[in-house]
């Protein structure tokens, strides 16, 4: 998910920044900060997403096609024009027709068991609300029939290198006004979307697809593992642990569902910026708090509230469907919990392993220098609009 508070030393006697043997904290600061200084420019923090949007019409089936600068640029360079590895909407305007060309034999759709490539009508720069430069090309499938009864949707050639592998490409079908619209989620993995236009949506189905992307989201968000990782990191009791996790929990249901519904809204800038800060201060806070101090899960529940305005970001992107909203809604929140545990369980054995041997000193002390110097990356390349991290 794409997407500070001043530096000061505040240490208290419990955790001195000593030299022992191994590599000390200053050289661990050093080490990472190198790591991030030579980062190839734009390798991270990009959408990697494409998006689908379908209408099946009485005459046609419409394929709306939009992909991000990043993608474009790995797509075919030449369309940098000027060479500067940015793109420019004038850049994309007079590109835009070569590439939609370029990708038409790339996808497939087969209509009622008859196989199609779609024909290119237009192809426009586009920019979404959050500033993202896009290429959205208008395709067409001709129909002669009555409307379709199934719809095939095959982008495995589009999406293979040079796509990054974890790419994946949102589609939503829209069939008719008072029917639902179908969602799907490719990849290269998965990259063949089927459609049954005329059978009732399966919500049983549906939820479970939401519960996976809420896993998945949480699998791929590296900001909020590392988060979680700060959090747990000072604990040493299963106690103050659950409190923590719990609050953080609440707290990002709350916002998830509110801004999901849209009644709240923030701009996603301000939020991702805003998950960077709070990853920062919470590493930067280990090295003086100690243990799970008694205000850790009112702060982790102030800073979930940030969290959920990014969850539903995704969801956003995703898109919810009209029928079974409130489930699928509930489901992606599940699949996030789920998500959560299961990384609490794979990294608590390890913190607790640390405290029991005496090693949990060093573990905080190189833990949180490591999160905090990523979070203060991310906070300051997503209030400048830069492009640097690894990851």
């Amino acid at each position: 998910m794409k997407t500070m508070s001043p530096w000061h030393r505040c240490v208290s006697p419990g955790y001195h920044l000593r030299q022992s043997s191994g590599i000390s904290l200053g050289r661990w600061f050093g080490l990472v900060a190198i790591l991030l200084i030579h980062v190839r420019p734009g390798a991270a923090h990009e959408i990697n997403t494409s998006y689908s949007v379908v209408s099946v019409r009485s005459d046609s089936v419409r394929l709306i096609l939009s992909i991000d600068e990043a993608d474009l640029l790995r797509l075919d360079p030449q369309i940098d024009v000027n060479g500067d590895g940015l793109l420019y909407r004038d850049e994309v305007l007079a590109g835009g027709g070569a590439m939609a060309l370029k990708l038409q034999d790339r996808l497939s759709t087969e209509v009622d068991g008859e196989l199609h490539t779609p024909e290119m009508l237009s192809a426009a720069p586009e920019v979404d609300v959050d500033g993202n430069l896009f290429l959205r090309i208008v395709y067409d499938v001709p129909l002669v029939d009555e409307p379709p009864a199934t719809l095939v949707l095959d982008l495995e050639k589009f999406l293979q290198a040079p796509l990054l592998d974890e790419h994946k490409n949102l589609v939503r079908v829209f069939v008719a006004s008072d029917q639902p619209e179908l969602l799907a989620v490719l990849s290269a993995s998965s990259p063949v979307g089927r459609f049954h236009l005329r059978e009732e949506v399966d919500l049983l189905a549906q939820v479970m697809h939401f519960v996976w992307l809420g896993v998945e989201h949480i699998f791929i968000g590296y900001d909020h593992i590392m988060f979680l990782a700060a959090l747990i990191v000072i604990g040493s009791r299963l106690g103050p642990l659950v409190k923590i996790v719990s609050a953080f929990t609440v707290a990002h249901s709350i916002t998830l569902i509110l801004a999901a519904l849209e009644i709240v809204s923030l701009p996603t800038r301000w939020v991702e910026a805003g998950i960077a800060l709070s990853i920062a201060y919470v590493a930067l806070e280990n090295f003086w708090i100690r243990g799970a101090a008694s205000h850790r899960w009112m702060l982790t529940f102030a800073f979930g509230f940030v969290h959920g305005f990014g969850f539903a970001n995704v969801l956003r992107d995703l898109g919810l469907p009209s029928q079974g909203l409130v489930s699928s809604l509930l489901a992606f929140n599940v699949g996030v919990e789920i998500g959560q545990v299961v990384i609490v369980a794979i990294l608590l054995p390890g913190i607790l392993w640390a405290a029991k041997h005496g090693h949990q000193q060093r573990l905080v002390q190189v833990a949180s220098a490591v999160i905090l110097l990523f979070g203060v990356g991310w906070f300051v390349e997503r209030v400048f609009d830069l492009s640097y991290m690894p990851i």
